[in-house]
C-alpha cells in the first residue's frame, strides 16, 4: 500500500491516469476536460513535489 501511495503521488502517474481517462468511452468534450485538468494538476504536482532521490 504505502508503494502505490508513493507512485500515486508521482507526476508522470497522474499524466499515465489522465490517458486511460482518455480511452474510457467519454465524448470527445468530456474526455478533453478530464484530461486537461489532470494534465493541468500533473503540472502543478511536478512544480511542487521533488523528485525521487532529491534533496528536499
Amino acid at each position: 500500500m504505502t508503494r502505490f501511495l508513493s507512485r500515486f503521488r508521482e507526476p508522470s502517474t497522474w499524466g499515465g491516469v489522465a490517458v486511460l481517462l482518455a480511452l474510457t468511452g467519454l465524448s470527445q468534450e468530456q474526455s478533453q476536460a478530464v484530461t486537461d485538468l489532470l494534465a493541468a494538476a500533473a503540472a502543478a504536482a511536478s512544480i511542487f513535489l521533488p523528485e525521487q532521490g532529491s534533496p528536499r
